[in-house]
């Protein structure tokens, strides 16, 4: 049990420093007397086990201990006394860097309404400060990590309605608005937001250097990512005559739709890949690989004409099918030249993460399925004219963990005098 005792404000008068007790310094009058302004300090009882003893800490103290328990990985310490010192030290110079830290303690512990809660009064009571420019980020980040993409989106609207944003923040901003958008299957609308980001990055790109790459990156691979559910979204139809040879217009029509698709998300990867970010270059190399065995599956699971259907055509069917696994073989082999081109990129950078993983299975399936003995099991005629759900992705790259840090450091802890470290922080995908 713990008996607060009193706040002791001190304030000394620095003439006196250094005297003895019995010591009298007589202040002349009209001297001008030096008053230093010391942080407050905290005395409480504290009953344990032994009895009850006196704890004296203050302001400062309990902000590097919250700081160090952050810096090491330890966010339930470091929100404790983060919340302590809001509490006990409301209103401090450390009031600002405690309300952002607190908020990422939070995310450290994925409690992200709590993180939230610390953020907006950050920004609320410090509106005009970077620092509430940040805590607007994290918000926004925060609302996509509770996949509240609608609040998520209209955050990073608000942000980028400030005076003080420099490039890195206006595409950050864009490139998750335009997520969250994208989450919320708008197409339409989240690739203008991705195409305003690109040529807002194009109208600066001569004056002023980006800080990071990355969210520039996501802009690229998202326009990809774009064109390639709409390619999905395009069911092919197979020739209503059994002989492949057959001209069907409709049938011929809706696969160039689909290749012409095929082609623009290439071009959208391959756009990604240039600019060079080894994560999203992973991602994006991945991708192509899949745009040509979707389209493959899309082959297998199309309608088979009618004519094939029924057990007793079931020997011209094993034909048909025969013939056009031939015909479509040149789109596996071009998946696995892709991997094997994404393999060989990311082992050159010493890239290792799940993109890298998923290519390299990829490619093991797609070798045994171009060897001549392997058997393969078309789509049951009998359910065909669904094309197959495409697998989730894995995570996408995770982002800077924090304003004003890196990749690789994490986010930077606030300080009240902007000189501490950066630490390594909670990290969090974009999802």
């Amino acid at each position: 049990m713990t008996k607060r005792l009193w706040l002791v404000p001190m304030t000394l008068l620095a003439a006196c420093a250094g005297k003895a007790k019995n010591d009298v310094t007589v202040v002349p009058p009209g001297a001008k007397v030096e008053q230093i302004e010391m942080d407050p300090i905290k005395i409480a009882a504290v009953k344990g086990p032994e009895g009850t003893h006196l704890e004296t800490y203050d302001v400062t103290e309990l902000f590097e201990r919250a700081g160090a328990a952050l810096s090491d990985k330890r966010p339930a310490d470091a929100a404790r006394d983060y919340d302590q010192l809001l509490k006990e030290f409301p209103d401090t110079r450390y009031t600002k860097a405690a309300l952002y830290n607190a908020g990422l303690a939070y995310e450290g512990l994925k409690d992200w309404q709590t993180a939230i809660t610390r953020f907006q009064k950050l920004a609320s009571d410090h509106a005009d400060s970077s620092d509430a420019k940040d805590a607007l980020f994290q918000i926004g980040a925060c609302y996509a990590e509770l996949q509240n993409w609608p609040t998520s989106a209209t955050t990073f609207a608000q942000i980028l309605e400030r005076k003080d944003l420099n490039a890195d923040d206006k595409i950050e901003a864009m490139g998750r608005r335009g997520y969250a958008q994208f989450q919320l299957k708008d197409l339409d609308t989240a690739e203008r937001t991705f195409q305003s980001a690109i040529y807002y990055f194009n109208s600066i790109a001569s004056e002023e250097r980006l800080e990071t790459d990355f969210y520039l990156g996501l802009v690229r691979y998202q326009l990809g990512e774009i064109t390639h559910e709409r390619f999905r979204a395009v069911q092919l139809v197979l020739p209503e005559k059994a002989s492949l040879d057959t001209v069907d217009k409709k049938a011929l029509g809706i696969l160039n739709d689909k290749a012409k698709l095929l082609l623009a998300a290439q071009r959208q990867y391959i756009d990604t890949i240039k600019l060079g970010n080894p994560q999203w270059a992973s991602a994006a190399g991945y991708q192509i690989g899949s745009l040509y065995e979707e389209l493959y599956d899309a082959f297998v699971h199309a309608p088979v004409p009618g004519e094939l259907l029924g057990e007793a055509n079931r020997e011209k069917r094993d034909v048909y099918y025969d013939e056009l696994r031939k015909e479509i073989r040149i789109l596996l082999e071009k998946s696995i030249r892709t991997h094997e081109q994404n393999l060989l990129m990311l082992e050159r950078l010493g890239v290792q993460n799940e993109w890298r993983d998923k290519s390299k299975l990829a490619f093991a399936k797609l070798q045994k399925m171009l060897d001549p003995s392997y058997k393969f099991e078309f789509a049951d005629p009998a359910s065909a004219g669904s094309e197959p759900v495409a697998p989730p992705p894995p995570p996408a790259p995770t982002p800077p963990a924090g304003r004003g840090g890196t990749p690789e450091q994490g986010p930077t802890i606030r300080d009240p005098k902007d000189q501490a470290p950066p630490a390594t922080g909670p990290e969090r995908q974009i999802l």
